[in-house]
């Protein structure tokens, strides 16, 4: 018996005649090869090297994603932010690049998990302004690291609620209650008037801060009571977006972003009430007890819904 390699095959004559085997090349996972280019990027010291970079990136995880769901185990080690909503629609895959002045650029590429369409959205460096009454579509989007998405039905609309994070600059730092929903055509809108605020009715909440500070915005089950409606309508015990309150350093720097910080131990909060994200203020957070260390509750304290209805 003879054995002769040539270009990739091998050749093997046996008492029945030739036989031709092609030897396939060993294939690297698909997220091997992600990782790799990931990880190169963000050691890449040159602006311009590291979009580049993150530019296959960018598009070889978009074909990934139309070929595996986003739970699948290839993404799990790539180091970005991965969430699906709660229905399990959607899911969200983000991340972000910094770059050497301190900005940062963000990706997001959305998969509808019921359809199997992957929208890649534009990348977005940080806004300079990210404006509560903008609304944003066409493939723009308000930029961040989306890190909750919430689904409730009782909002007017059909929107799903996302908890961000911007880093924005070497001074501040912002987080936002944004609003996602998709048009007719399947594209996604950032942005609508859900939330009532102190202002009045806003396509989204920003809260910037000093980027060295701890800023809580969070999503968590609270017992609240209201003082300004109807009887019926004033226990409150569901889930709430819970923020810090932010103050400045001292009065001399008031609107000045960079020198806000929690106030300490005083939140306000966002509930569901009459259709809407409705701000409360000075709520008291509390976690619920753990499971077969039931506390008696604490009498809740009555809160005003903001603005009066």
């Amino acid at each position: 018996m003879k054995t002769i390699l040539s270009a990739g095959l091998i050749l093997l004559f046996t008492c029945s005649g030739l036989r031709v085997k092609a030897v396939q090349p060993v294939q690297e996972p698909a997220g091997n090869g992600l990782k790799a280019l990931i990880d190169s990027a963000r050691k890449e010291k040159s602006d311009s090297l590291r979009l580049e970079i993150n530019s296959v990136f960018f598009d070889k995880l978009t074909a990934g994603l139309r070929e595996s769901p986003a739970s699948d185990k290839m993404f799990d080690s790539l180091g970005i932010g991965i969430i699906t909503s709660p229905d399990a629609k959607i899911t969200l895959v983000n991340w972000n690049l910094q770059q050497n002045n301190g900005t940062n650029i963000y990706f997001l590429i959305i998969r509808n998990n019921i359809t199997n369409r992957v929208i890649p959205m534009k990348p977005m460096p940080a806004l300079q302004e990210i404006s509560e009454d903008s609304i944003f579509r066409d493939g723009n989007w308000p930029g961040g690291l989306y890190y909750r998405i919430i689904c409730r039905k009782e909002l007017t609309g059909s929107f799903y609620t996302l908890l961000g994070w911007d880093g924005f600059s070497r001074t501040t730092s912002r987080k936002t209650i944004d609003a996602l929903s998709f048009d007719q055509d399947g594209f996604p809108v950032f942005g609508a008037s859900i939330f009532r605020t102190k202002d009045g009715l806003k396509n989204r909440v920003v809260s910037e801060y000093a980027s060295q500070a701890s800023f809580t915005q969070s999503y968590d089950r609270q017992k609240i009571t209201l003082s300004n409606v109807r009887k019926s309508q004033r226990k409150i015990n569901d889930d709430i977006i819970v923020l810090d309150r932010l103050v400045p350093m001292n009065e001399s720097l008031t609107g000045q972003r960079w020198a806000y910080v929690p106030a300490g131990n005083i939140y306000d909060g966002y509930i569901i009430f009459d259709r809407f994200w409705t701000f409360v203020e000075d709520i008291a957070p509390r976690n619920p007890a753990p499971t077969g260390k039931e506390k008696k509750p604490r009498k809740p304290v009555s809160y005003d819904l903001f603005p009066p209805q």
